[in-house]
């Protein structure tokens, strides 16, 4: 490509004497052109890939941590004084919810003495969450509704969305 290049191309010694026609000469500067275009975007593609595997690499170290971190089985909630107890499982089934984060193993946790994870949050309500952690359906009176705010209070602490789009059409936010 490059002998081609400098035979034909625009700062060549026969293209200027050669008799080319405009119509070729139009097509080289093209080619060069595109042939410019596609090593800039090469570059940036490169860049990128850089980019996505560092940040591979450090998801894939940050996952080996967080595996190597075990969480007793059931696990004991103390929320607000109620005390709790369920599965790790069941507490991470919404992965972007606050538990998903809590339990995760990025956060150093550290169980109180009597070896639960102490919320501070009023245990009222929490039984409705964690049936519904448990179950995925939405088991609570409907017709209540001061109820239904206050479940959509925790539901936002907890950050559990589908939870929270559930109890919004309830109170119709």
């Amino acid at each position: 490509m490059d002998e081609f290049l400098e035979i034909f191309g625009p700062n060549s010694k026969s293209n200027s004497n050669s008799g080319l026609s405009e119509g070729l000469k139009i097509q080289i500067e093209r080619f060069e052109t595109e042939r410019l275009t596609f090593q800039k975007v090469r570059k940036a593609f490169e860049y990128e890939k850089a980019c996505f595997d560092a940040e591979k690499t450090e998801y894939e170290k940050n996952l080996k941590k967080a595996q190597s971190f075990h969480f007793p089985e059931p696990i004991q909630l103390n929320i607000g004084g109620k005390v709790f107890h369920t599965t790790l499982d069941t507490l991470t089934r919404h992965r972007d919810s606050f538990f998903g984060a809590f339990f995760s193993g990025y956060i150093p946790l550290k169980p109180s003495k009597d070896g639960s994870y102490f919320i501070d949050r009023d245990g009222t309500y929490f039984h409705y969450i964690l049936n519904f952690l448990r179950t995925g359906e939405f088991l609570f009176p409907k017709n209540k509704p001061h109820l239904i705010e206050m479940l959509l209070l925790e539901a936002e602490f907890y950050q559990i969305e589908p939870l929270i789009n559930e109890l919004s059409e309830l109170v119709g936010k």
